[in-house]
């Protein structure tokens, strides 16, 4: 099993997790401007067929995580398309679309992770793909634990590209947010991206 095979009840079965749902924020994040060549790189995004979540991946979801990396380059680290092997014997590996890491100018992936996105092409509100982004939490988790850099709290999203959902794993419970955040609200999607780092720092 790999992250992208894990259903919820296999969370539940082998790592006692359980999930919920409800407001993760109790207020709501200050607005971050978008920058100039972050929207025309949305513009120019949309002239494209984007047919593939490689292509989502590519065209929607980067550009908005590079805009947080720039705004904290002397803080975290952004890695695209890394394994992430935590626990190969109970499936807790595999590839994950981004990874923001509290170590700037790292070559290679290193703990601590802060958070976790993985890029749909589909319905964000699928079990499976809310369960694969839970599961590539308890990997980091792990992935954390193992290499002495513990994060009490983990941060994930699960986005369309369009569409961003955030995810939270304290303990042995995953929160999925009941808000969601549009990519045709940038100064919320990116002030939602920011507190979230700020959180896990």
């Amino acid at each position: 099993m790999a992250y992208r095979n894990f259903r919820f009840a296999d969370l539940s079965q082998q790592f006692g997790i359980r999930q919920t749902t409800g407001p993760l924020f109790s207020a709501k994040p200050a607005l971050v401007e978008p920058s100039a060549f972050l929207l025309e790189s949305i513009r120019l995004a949309r002239t494209t067929p984007l047919t593939t979540e490689k292509a989502v991946s590519e065209a929607l979801v980067f550009p908005v995580l590079r805009e947080i990396k720039i705004r904290n380059a002397d803080l975290v680290e952004l890695f695209s398309g890394e394994n992430l092997e935590a626990d190969r014997q109970r499936g807790l590996n595999g590839e994950c679309d981004f990874i923001f890491t509290k170590t700037p100018g790292a070559v290679e992936l290193q703990a601590p992770i802060l958070t976790i996105t993985e890029a749909k092409r589909g319905d964000i509100e699928n079990p499976r793909s809310l369960a694969q982004a839970a599961a590539q939490l308890c990997g980091a988790r792990i992935f954390n634990q193992n290499h002495g850099q513990p994060v009490e709290m983990m941060y994930g999203f699960c986005t369309s590209g369009y569409e961003w959902v955030a995810l939270q794993l304290t303990d042995s419970i995953v929160t999925i947010d009941s808000e969601r955040y549009s990519i045709q609200n940038l100064p919320q999607l990116l002030g939602i991206l920011q507190h979230v780092l700020d959180l896990s720092r």
